[in-house]
């Protein structure tokens, strides 16, 4: 009886036009096109799959009209759509492939969507009545999002009104409408922590996304700290539909007082707004990113620091424009100071142009150049200014650049020759100066090359010679907005060797062994007494597991380390890693961001830039260990310890992690902070609550 009874419907689901279904019931009962079972079946087809143990499928004329559906108890199990349900009671309409779940529950990524009425449309859309939104398997979830309904689309976005989140039952917080993208997870969605600060009572911060779709997600985040004040935080992510363009800000404001701030006991109000935008044009050779991040004192950063609100804008208030093409390219730079309490080199603005580089005939000389054009403004911070005035001029400077690489045998040889011009439209002497040098470098580079059974040797020998001649005017005429307008007369040469190691039982994208010996030599100049006064050594072992890295500078002429860095990160298995680096600088080792241009140790007295804030000598020990301690339980420490810094003090910052899941898709963070802060209060527990996608 039963094969003859599929044959039947399948027959008979074809007459109607509709899709060819499965009908696999247990001692199924038949009358007048009905077919039902209380001993379970399954109700199959390539958009549609119904399981439950009492089935009754109806394919008949009712009416003269088609009718076609099934209802549905017990056991019940649903897949339509790409979701998966489960509830009390399924009703469907295969002709017009609408249905209702009763009591059900579906899924989402880590999301549970339940309520007493999932009604199922005809375009994977649903909606939810009477509806609550979690991320517990449990009936009883220990939070939820409750709404009288709830639209889902077919693209997993989240609609409704009069929405309360819940805690255990308990309404906390009521928003009149949310919108939300269920699948975006880029930011958690929902996030709770307490702050217990040394000397402050506990402060308790809430964040949640109320609003996510398409283009936009909106968070809202609110502090509160029973002894001294509330803040709050509006965060949003916007961009566009094509992915070009890009807005994201993140504005807080609150009046409390913070552990490591310059009175601790103090409440005021503080402020930070930060945002960063990017967009490009759709054929992608022109691209604008801005920055701006206002606070409103210098602790503000260190202070309310957290993953999710930082966006890495680091206090810069800037503009960039770039447009490339085949031939070549054009950029404008805008930094500005907004902060009063920092000090930099406006630029108000900067652009610059440099064409392709042009192959001046047959010869193999390649010319490049560049461009120039600028208001630079170097502004003082405030409580400093009436030391340090301010000064700025216009700027305009070309640089042309000619060089000719010559190569056989796995030498290369490469000439180079430029000039670099720059005008200024007030100097120190407060009157436009111009400025003009040439500049000349030779650069040659040998490559050996041996393989052995176990590794390949590469053997680099290298001379690289630097030149410039006397600026035509004295380095103490223009105004020095940073190391570009350092001219004055140089003759260097770094020669060394350089080995690379590749281990074949070892294989990596670099080599497993680098190491790099070289020297400076310097000549015509009266600053080192020594015509070689520094040796440097960097060294690299590198293998799958571990790293560890060297650099090392021999000052000969003052007998001591400029500066040492060492470092080693060793993964040493699945439930244990860790990272080290040890750096020393002494100090006659200077603050700048190139240690390898030496401008400025010919141009000034190295007695005079001892006593100088460039001269910052320190020791730093930075540490990070991660174990799992247990299959859910992470503990991470960081520590951050500081000596031999002139007359000041030593100094230590410790932070401590312990990370686990529970309840489902909850991260449970404990940390404990031990910094330097003023009166002592250098001690900060922090627990916190947030959704992850596991």
């Amino acid at each position: 009886m039963r094969p003859v009874l599929l044959f039947v419907f399948l027959l008979s689901l074809s007459l109607f036009g509709a899709q060819e279904f499965t009908v696999n019931l247990k001692n199924p009962e038949y009358q007048n096109g009905v077919v039902s079972t209380h001993e379970g079946g399954v109700i199959s087809s390539p958009d549609l799959r119904v399981q439950a143990r009492h089935i009754i499928y109806t394919n008949r004329m009712e009416k003269g009209e088609p009718t076609h559906r099934v209802v549905a108890e017990g056991d019940l199990m649903l897949e339509s759509g790409g979701h998966t349900y489960v509830g009390r009671r399924l009703e469907y309409d295969f002709i017009t492939k609408t249905g209702v779940v009763y009591e059900g529950v579906t899924a989402i990524d880590l999301w549970f969507l339940g309520g007493e009425k999932i009604r199922l449309n005809a375009d994977r859309s649903f909606y939810l009545y009477n509806a609550f939104v979690t991320t517990s398997e449990s009936k009883n979830a220990d939070w939820k999002i409750h709404s009288r309904e709830v639209e889902i689309t077919q693209k997993s976005y989240l609609a409704t009104k009069n929405v309360t989140f819940r805690f255990f039952e308990t309404p906390i917080f009521y928003l009149p409408s949310f919108k939300s993208n269920l699948k975006s997870l880029a930011e958690s969605p929902v996030r709770y922590k307490v702050d217990w600060d040394k000397g402050l009572w506990p402060k308790v911060s809430m964040r949640y996304r109320v609003y996510s779709w398409e283009q936009l997600d909106l968070f809202l985040r609110l502090n509160i700290r029973p002894s001294k004040g509330v803040g709050g935080a509006l965060e949003s992510d916007y961009r566009s539909l094509d992915k070009r363009t890009k807005f994201r800000t993140r504005s807080y404001l609150d009046h409390d007082a913070f552990y490591r701030d310059t009175n601790p006991d103090k409440a005021r109000t503080h402020y930070r707004l930060q945002g960063v935008y990017t967009a490009k044009s759709e054929d992608e050779k022109s691209h604008l990113f801005a920055t701006y991040d206002w606070l409103s004192d210098k602790n503000m950063q260190t202070d309310f620091g957290s993953e999710d609100f930082e966006l890495r804008t680091a206090k810069q208030t800037r503009l960039e424009i770039r447009n490339t093409q085949d031939w070549m390219i054009f950029g404008i730079d805008g930094k500005f100071r907004i902060n009063g309490f920092q000090g930099m080199k406006q630029e108000l603005p900067e652009a610059f142009w440099t064409p392709k580089a042009i192959n001046l005939g047959e010869t193999g000389i390649i010319s490049e150049n560049r461009m120039q054009v600028a208001y630079l403004d170097y502004v003082s911070a405030k409580d400093i200014e009436p030391a340090v005035p301010d000064f700025n001029a216009a700027r305009l400077s070309t640089q042309n650049t000619l060089y000719r690489p010559l190569s056989y045998r796995g030498w290369t040889l490469t000439p180079l020759i430029g000039i670099d011009g720059v005008f200024y439209g007030d100097s120190q002497r407060d009157k436009p100066a111009a400025v003009g040098v040439l500049f000349y470098q030779l650069l040659f580079d040998l490559t050996l090359k041996r393989h052995y059974p176990t590794l390949r040797h590469v053997l680099q020998p290298y001379i690289h010679y630097e030149g410039i001649t006397h600026p035509t005017i004295s380095p103490n005429t223009p105004y020095i907005f940073s190391i570009e307008d350092g001219f004055n007369r140089l003759n260097v040469i770094k020669s060394g060797v350089r080995n690379l190691f590749y281990v074949k039982n070892s294989p990596l994208f670099e080599p497993n062994v680098v190491a790099d010996l070289f020297i400076f030599s310097f000549y015509g100049d009266r600053t080192f007494a020594k015509t070689i006064p520094k040796v440097q050594g960097n060294f690299i072992w590198n293998f799958p597991s571990w790293k560890l890295t060297s650099r090392v500078r021999w000052n000969i002429e003052e007998q001591v380390l400029d500066f040492a860095n060492i470092g080693l990160a060793w993964t040493i298995n699945e439930n244990f890693a860790f990272k080290t680096e040890f750096r020393h600088r002494s100090r006659f080792d200077w603050r700048k961001c190139d240690p390898d241009n030496f401008i400025m140790e010919v141009t000034r007295d190295i007695s005079d830039l001892v006593h100088s804030p460039l001269s910052d000598g320190r020791n730093t020990l930075l540490s990070r260990l991660q174990i799992k301690i247990a299959p859910q339980w992470i503990a991470r420490l960081e520590s951050h310890i500081g000596w031999g810094r002139g007359g000041e003090p030593n100094y230590n910052e410790a932070k401590f992690d312990l990370i686990t899941m529970i309840s489902t898709s909850w991260r449970l963070r404990l940390t404990f902070i031990h910094s330097p802060a003023p009166h002592k209060k250098n001690d900060r527990f922090t627990f916190g609550l947030s959704l992850v996608k596991k």
